[in-house]
């Protein structure tokens, strides 16, 4: 029997139940695993025999890593394949995609990549991450024209707020309808130390937000692809598709530093018409292929964006000073309870090799500021002495937190049957 290739899809893993059975201390990076596996059908339906044949690939893959996996909650083009499985590993499964799936002489062989990253012990402070989200200009608008896609990067960036507002608490996301770069010049690697401060303290003061996603569409162009008949009663076809290639960035405003830069490309069938004028507001474009593959590739970015995030510390700025009082920036929303107590961060320029100087955050640590009023986002810390040496703009980061308490028993909460 001649073999059968199956179409190739992206496919994402979400709620994963990860049990630690053991820590690293030291920061790893993500690498990607291929994995195999092949099961009988025996007259098993083909979908359900997909399901198993590619939680088996991935487990393949985490076996090899040095891990022992099955997957949960695999979803493929949206639709949900499984939710039953349990991750036990000793790295966190980021992305998974289908390489290949081929089916001979009665059995399914399925070749995946699994992108893996090694567990560490995070220094996380336990307070939520916030962000703010920019716009994503396009970086070629006449490839907008078929379509009439013109504000395409605007929906672009409402995904992604949105998508991140699923992860993180309401309130600690936001979005602006600016956006920070021009998508023809800008890179980050031309960007001196002295831009990065100045577009870190323009958003550091108009926005207050530490974490900054921002980037640009860099391809909506249109092509043609071809597939060959497999006789001579049939024609070729051609179908009409569409790229969508996204360059995605995370800037911290507070050490002004980026934090996360990574390209994203993906490509679907385009179902519409030459002269169609495309309502993006609607969701017939986001149930199409095209849709439904942007929405997927904004998934797989905003999955390695809260990986990025994952061990990074949030801090709270100083707003305001009087001889009683400190005022910060984060107060019941963020878990801040009276009582919490935090030290203070100073921003410095230090100086590096030849004549720039680098920017950075350095704890004062024989200054120590408790809460003693909280509203809804901001806290009252007591004067101390030596509190002449706080100023407006500066940073504080927890000491002690009830926040952290109430996150990690909610996490233990959660993790129980």
């Amino acid at each position: 029997m001649k073999g059968t290739i199956l179409p190739s899809l992206r496919i994402s893993l979400t709620a994963l139940l990860v049990l630690l059975p053991s820590l690293v201390t030291q920061h790893a990076w993500a690498q990607w695993v291929q994995g195999e596996a092949t099961m009988a059908l025996a007259g098993a339906e083909l979908s359900d025999v997909r399901t198993s044949a590619i939680q088996n690939a991935i487990a393949d893959a985490a076996f090899r890593s040095g891990s022992t996996i099955s997957a949960q909650d695999i979803t493929v083009d949206g639709l949900l394949l499984s939710s039953k499985a349990e991750i036990r590993s000793q790295g966190r499964v980021q992305r998974v995609e289908i390489i290949s799936e081929t089916l001979k002489e009665d059995a399914l062989t399925v070749v995946v990549n699994v992108n893996i990253t090694p567990l560490f012990n995070c220094t996380n402070n336990g307070l939520a991450h916030r962000i703010l989200v920019t716009e994503f200009p396009l970086t070629s608008p006449q490839q907008a024209a078929t379509g009439m896609l013109y504000s395409f990067g605007s929906h672009v960036s409402q995904r992604f707020a949105q998508q991140l507002n699923g992860l993180y608490q309401s309130g600690d996301v936001s979005q602006i309808p600016v956006s920070l770069i021009n998508a023809n010049t800008w890179l980050t690697s031309s960007l001196s130390d002295i831009d990065l401060t100045a577009m870190s303290t323009f958003l550091r003061s108009e926005y207050g937000q530490q974490f900054v996603v921002f980037g640009f569409v860099k391809d909506i162009s249109l092509f043609e692809q071809v597939s060959q008949a497999t006789s001579v009663f049939e024609t070729d076809g051609v179908a009409l598709r569409r790229n969508f290639t996204v360059q995605v960035y995370v800037l911290d405003t507070f050490k002004a530093k980026v934090i996360f830069n990574d390209s994203y490309h993906s490509e679907a069938d385009w179902p519409f018409s030459q002269h169609y004028s495309v309502d993006m507001s609607n969701s017939l474009l986001w149930r199409s292929d095209f849709g439904r593959m942007v929405l997927n590739t904004v998934h797989a970015a905003i999955t390695d964006i809260h990986s990025a995030l994952q061990c990074e510390t949030t801090y709270a700025q100083v707003i305001d000073i009087s001889p009683d009082y400190i005022a910060i920036d984060l107060g019941k929303n963020s878990g801040l309870a009276v009582g919490d107590e935090f030290s203070l961060v100073k921003q410095r320029a230090l100086p590096a090799l030849g004549l720039s100087r680098k920017p950075g955050l350095f704890s004062t640590k024989t200054l120590t500021l408790q809460v003693f009023e909280v509203s809804d986002d901001v806290s009252l810390l007591k004067a101390e002495p030596g509190s002449d040496s706080v100023h407006i703009g500066d940073f504080v980061t927890p000491l002690t937190l009830s926040a952290k308490r109430r996150l990690k028993e909610s996490q233990q909460v959660g993790s129980q049957p």
